[in-house]
């Protein structure tokens, strides 16, 4: 998740924020040896807040991480978002690409959605018994 008002960067950002290659980025520990802390910890693509990357360039003391109550404006990427609806991960992916899910907003190559379009979203699906499915099973007339 990416609370509201932070700007989120990627590795290959951070890097030219500090003046140094992705290489001796990767080599060197990344963003262990810089003391950063990813804003969406154990993902395929780490995101970091660009205060605290600036801070670290200007050998300034680690700001934290902001610690927020749940905003409507916070972005939320499709692993925040199969926990919120209590589903896998790929269902997600497969409503982003059909289409049940829309509204993406793309921060350094990442999909995101914002807390509020996926409650509205989710609040206009329709709900059980509304439609779909088979056909009841019809009851054997008694008269036959």
């Amino acid at each position: 998740m990416i609370p509201r008002d932070t700007h989120a960067v990627d590795a290959q950002a951070a890097c030219q924020i500090l003046g140094i290659s992705y290489k001796s980025w990767h080599n060197t520990g990344g963003a262990t040896r810089f003391e950063l802390t990813p804003l969406n910890p154990g993902r395929r693509k780490p995101l970091y807040d660009q205060r605290q990357v600036e801070a670290a360039r200007d050998h300034r003391a680690i700001p934290p991480l902001p610690s927020r109550p749940p905003h409507p404006d916070d972005l939320l990427d499709d692993l925040d978002i199969a926990e919120i609806l209590a589903v896998q991960y790929v269902t997600v992916r497969k409503d982003r690409a059909d289409g049940r899910l829309t509204g993406w907003i793309q921060v350094c190559g990442v999909h995101h959605l914002t807390r509020a379009k996926l409650a509205s979203q989710i609040a206009a699906r329709p709900g059980k018994g509304v439609g779909g499915g088979r056909p009841r099973k019809q009851a054997a007339s008694p008269a036959e």
